[in-house]
């Protein structure tokens, strides 16, 4: 998981009133979250994308090679208009 979705995270729970819960806790509602967060930016490219780049961004994706993330944000913000926006409004409405 990315440091910056773990913090971001953290935060979220942090925010929500959830502390004290121990490590082994915090970290099960995080990568809970994440599951969560995940699936909400993944339907944010896809609802941005049409089927050629959706077919193409699969294609990257099934690399699993470690430059993956990287790959993908390149693919994203080349093909989705105003990229920054879109997923920075994506994490207040899953804040939200």
């Amino acid at each position: 998981m990315n440091p910056e979705f773990r913090k971001y995270l953290h935060e979220l729970l942090r925010d929500a009133g959830q502390t004290g819960l121990g490590e082994e806790l915090e970290n099960v509602m995080i990568q809970d979250l994440y599951t969560r967060l995940e699936d909400r930016l993944n339907f944010t490219a896809a609802s941005h994308l049409n089927a050629d780049q959706l077919a193409q961004l699969d294609q990257i994706s099934q690399n699993k090679g470690p430059n993956l993330n990287a790959e993908v944000e390149v693919f994203l913000k080349k093909n989705i208009p105003d990229y920054d926006q879109i997923f920075a409004q994506a994490l207040v409405d899953f804040r939200d």
